[in-house]
């Protein structure tokens, strides 16, 4: 027969219990940073796009008066409605909840700001925040052949 030592019964199970809860939190910690990373890179790429299309409305009656040269410029008035036909072509495959929050042009860059919520697994009832990113664009003429 065997004798147990008093205090040794149960000191498995705690150690056991306590892997389980360090695993379980590092298993959440990496679902949640891996979706909120994906959440923003792909909101990040909306914005890319917003930007460069936005960045492609050069003031035409310039550009006709003048031709194409290094002060060829953007049509500050026109950078909004090119941003918004392209979230118009993406349609629903936008970020649920997106808002744009800024597109501003300074006659050679483009800025787009765009926020959307966080939709985050396992911690979304205990979690609500929003991503914003903002991305920007510039006009940037080249003589032919450079």
């Amino acid at each position: 027969m065997t004798r147990q030592r008093p205090g040794d019964q149960g000191t498995v199970l705690v150690l056991a219990l306590g892997l389980v809860v360090v695993v379980l939190t590092g298993v959440v910690v990496m679902v949640t940073a891996s979706a909120a990373f994906l959440q923003r890179r792909a909101l990040v790429t909306v914005a890319d796009a917003a930007a460069i299309a936005g960045a492609q409305a050069i003031d035409l009656d310039a550009y006709y008066r003048d031709g194409a040269a290094a002060a060829t410029a953007l049509d500050r008035s026109a950078v909004p409605g090119r941003v918004r036909g392209l979230l118009d072509q993406f349609g629903r495959d936008l970020p649920e909840g997106m808002v744009v929050e800024e597109v501003s042009s300074d006659g050679q860059r483009v800025r787009v700001v765009l926020s959307a919520p966080l939709r985050l697994p396992l911690v979304q009832d205990w979690l609500t925040a929003r991503v914003a990113v903002a991305s920007e664009a510039e006009l940037a003429y080249r003589q032919s052949g450079d």
